[in-house]
């Protein structure tokens, strides 16, 4: 990236102010794995608990290695949408999928889930200070929301395999899109996935944002 060919020729500093997680669970795994325990971050008075911090909800889907797609999870995603509209109308909301083919279907079922219940509609207008979005690991950079719902996608075929192919995140820096992914929320995380973290054979696979997915997956866990 530019900033690793500025690193060769400029000196380094580092922000250390965290300002959008209100909730500390929220920053402490990028804080610990990318910053050092280095940044400066406001403890809540508030437990972590539903709604607050990270939630971990795991589904018994497969993916299909020909559409690229996790359907149970992102039938799942948009039932939480729909869940967090009416739970926590005034929060604003985000999902990220970690491919564009998971967003692309997800997009797809939330249109289709707009049509059959209109009454939501007022939600997703565009013209709100920070409107809904479906976005994915490699464009949801520089956006923040109250609560962000997550979409791994990834896991077991309908062959009973796990091929341990996380898309970006096996490519060079793909830990660092795993780190502005996780860091996009204010008030919660809602992570989905069909694999725990023990699914995860770091002796199939030595990419660091692989890695630090099976980290991940434990702590929401």
């Amino acid at each position: 990236s530019i900033l690793d060919i500025c690193s060769t020729a400029f000196p380094q500093k580092r922000l250390k102010w965290h300002y959008r997680s209100r909730f500390e669970p929220l920053i402490s795994f990028s804080n610990k794995n990318f910053y050092d325990n280095d940044l400066v971050t406001f403890p809540s008075s508030k437990q972590d608990t539903k709604g607050i911090g990270v939630d971990y909800f795991y589904v018994d889907g497969t993916f299909d290695r020909k559409t690229k797609t996790n359907r149970v999870e992102a039938e799942k995603i948009v039932d939480l949408v729909f869940e967090n509209i009416e739970k926590y109308p005034e929060r604003s909301l985000g999902v990220v999928a970690f491919s564009m083919s998971q967003q692309n279907l997800i997009d797809k079922l939330i249109a289709k889930r707009r049509q059959q219940d209109p009454s939501k509609e007022s939600f997703f207008k565009s013209d709100k200070a920070e409107p809904f979005f479906v976005k994915n690991l490699e464009t949801v950079q520089g956006d923040e929301r109250d609560t962000i719902i997550f979409s791994v996608a990834y896991g077991y075929g309908s062959d009973g395999r796990f091929l341990h192919n996380f898309g970006p995140l096996n490519k060079k820096g793909g830990e660092r899109r795993l780190n502005v992914a996780v860091t996009r929320a204010k008030f919660n995380v809602k992570l989905v996935a069909s694999i725990k973290a023990h699914d995860i054979d770091l002796s199939k696979t030595s990419a660091e944002g692989s890695k630090l997915l099976k980290d991940y997956l434990d702590c929401a866990e």
